[in-house]
């Protein structure tokens, strides 16, 4: 994935969407605001809640290194990637699916299925 710098300890990915910044340089005070050290990532869109535990979400998201954050933002991206190649496919995804996870419905066989389940079947039958 790759990061445009914008200042000592500030990247943005070339779309805009996501904001990387070193929590040591928080506020524009070098290590003052936040003692421990690592990578902020924020979503400006709004469309990644970033699970915090098991009944709360957040638009940031804390990691060790710039690599991991990068990491995260590819598979985040890809996610997309795939959701987008499902709907344009006539997938069509149903909200608080039981259980959890399981909310494709495919438009071959009327079943809910999962992302890949569904990247699956939508290769099969194309």
């Amino acid at each position: 994935m790759k990061l445009q710098r914008i200042e000592a300890g500030e990247y943005l990915t070339p779309d805009g969407r996501f904001y990387v910044r070193n929590t040591y340089y928080s506020n524009g005070l070098p290590g003052r605001s936040n003692t421990t050290k690592g990578w902020l990532i924020e979503d400006k869109s709004g469309l990644t809640p970033f699970q915090v535990s098991s009944n709360q979400k957040s638009k940031l998201r804390r990691v060790d290194t710039l690599q991991q954050a990068r990491e995260i933002i590819a598979v985040v991206m890809e996610c997309d990637r795939n959701e987008q190649t499902l709907r344009d496919a006539r997938w069509r995804k149903q909200d608080n699916a039981q259980p959890p996870g399981v909310c494709w419905l495919s438009p071959y066989t009327g079943k809910l299925l999962t992302r890949s389940e569904a990247l699956l079947e939508l290769n099969l039958m194309s």
